[in-house]
């Protein structure tokens, strides 16, 4: 669900800057270099915090699986049993393959290998997405004028992470914190497979923080406006 989510986002951002672009009227913007590359920097800018929430979701999801299990993060069954061993007997007509699987063992260590690739890939997201917004943030300050603070560009790009981590946040955490609740409370039941809270919970509870920090952002600039008088006519 997350990675549909980025997919939105990255497209999102790429479709408002082109509509940006070509629009006519008041507040059009045209294809001067400085302005190609503010909307490069803006869409930029959104791509780097996106791979850093997923970064940071397989932190999570790491720091859950050490905290609470495995199988709370990627749900577990109780058909998983060790095989039984072969028992001792003298008739040559019964046959039986010696060293069986013990498939409790293996599933451990098929969860502990993704346990393990969760946390390099949620090291090398984290990283990388940093890096890649604090680069072009930087690049943000020392090309943008100061009226940038005003522009509709920077709005639209404020309203956008608003959008994309808000409806991320309110699909995720509700999810999460069910799936959470239901593997806590509810028994265990021979046969049934308990879905883990790994899908959900670590990525709303991350998206989450940043959702209200934009949200914040496109308040304060929305108050910052002087509002128009209304007209008598």
């Amino acid at each position: 669900m997350l990675g549909v989510l980025v997919t939105v986002g990255v497209l999102g951002a790429i479709v408002g800057a082109v509509a940006l672009l070509v629009r006519g009227g008041r507040g059009a913007m045209d294809f001067a270099p400085r302005n190609l590359v503010r909307v490069y920097l803006y869409i930029a800018s959104t791509a780097g915090i996106i791979v850093l929430v997923v970064g940071l979701s397989g932190l999570l999801t790491v720091g859950f699986a050490a905290a609470f299990g495995n199988g709370f993060v990627y749900g577990d069954s109780s058909l998983i049993q060790p095989a039984p061993a072969c028992p001792p007997t003298t008739d040559p007509n019964v046959k039986c393959v010696p060293g069986q699987t013990d498939f409790t063992a293996q599933r451990q260590r098929e969860l502990d290998r993704r346990r393990g690739d969760e946390l390099i890939r949620g090291i090398t997201f984290t990283v990388f997405g940093a890096l890649f917004w604090g680069a072009h943030y930087m690049a943000r300050r020392g090309v943008m004028g100061l009226d940038e603070l005003s522009s509709g560009l920077r709005r639209g790009y404020l309203l956008l992470g608003t959008v994309i981590f808000g409806l991320a946040t309110v699909v995720l955490l509700p999810t999460g914190i069910y799936q959470a609740l239901s593997y806590l409370i509810l028994p265990a039941e021979s046969g049934v497979f308990r879905q883990g809270a790994g899908d959900s919970l670590p990525g709303g509870l991350v998206t989450l923080p940043i959702w209200l920090i934009y949200l914040w952002l496109v308040v304060r600039d929305v108050r910052a406006v002087p509002a128009l008088p209304a007209s008598t006519a």
